[in-house]
């Protein structure tokens, strides 16, 4: 099982990623995840990738894939999430994955409105004394001070016009590629506006029935 899962950010791709990745066996590589370590171990690759972060410049299609391949060749199953974010580096991906004799087998886009996005982002509250992550509606700090003593505040990235910068973006850039993979025939979409559990269960049924199909 080969997977890149793709859609806006508030859709569930992390969650997602891991409930597969728990159900399945198969690794999750999270692009984010890895650029955060990559940075953190202070290698030749990590300093390259800091440097543009600091310049505020996106990092380059092939460093990313430089940094990924290790991950993808060494599993024989996998779910990327955070990567590809537009076409040349679905490109990219295609490349190295034709180097290393793999192929991808599916991909996932999960859809959602994006009014119910901003309502899920922007309820956001992020405890400063514990890091930890509630909503304002769904799952509210606790009153209790012992529990966690806050302050709860909204970040920056969590505010409306911010969330609704990064949507443009995402249906700009990376939401083609659903044609992209459809034209290949191995796109499924699934509906993120269900609960976990249940979008959990209809990932692995659509991905379960193109392996069929194949």
């Amino acid at each position: 099982m080969r997977i890149v899962l793709l859609g806006p950010q508030g859709a569930g791709k992390g969650t997602q990623a891991q409930r597969i990745s728990r159900e399945t066996g198969a690794k999750h590589i999270s692009t984010g995840d890895l650029v955060r370590a990559e940075i953190k171990s202070g290698s030749g690759l990590g300093q390259k990738i800091r440097d543009y972060n600091d310049r505020g410049d996106l990092v380059p299609d092939e460093i990313i894939v430089e940094m990924m391949r290790p991950y993808l060749d060494e599993a024989d199953s996998w779910i990327l999430d955070g990567f590809p974010r537009n076409e040349s580096q679905a490109e990219a991906l295609d490349k190295m994955l034709e180097e290393i004799d793999a192929e991808l087998d599916t991909a996932v886009a999960l859809e959602a409105p994006d009014d119910l996005l901003v309502e899920r982002l922007s309820g956001r509250r992020t405890s400063e004394s514990t890091g930890r992550i509630y909503h304002a509606v769904y799952d509210p700090p606790p009153e209790d001070t012992d529990e966690d003593p806050g302050p709860f505040v909204q970040r920056e990235d969590d505010k409306v016009e911010a969330i609704r910068h990064r949507l443009r973006i995402y249906h700009e850039q990376t939401e083609p590629l659903k044609d992209y993979y459809a034209d290949r025939g191995i796109l499924v979409t699934v509906d993120a506006t269900r609960n976990i559990t249940e979008v959990t269960g209809d990932i692995l049924e659509a991905v379960g029935e193109v392996e069929e199909k194949a």
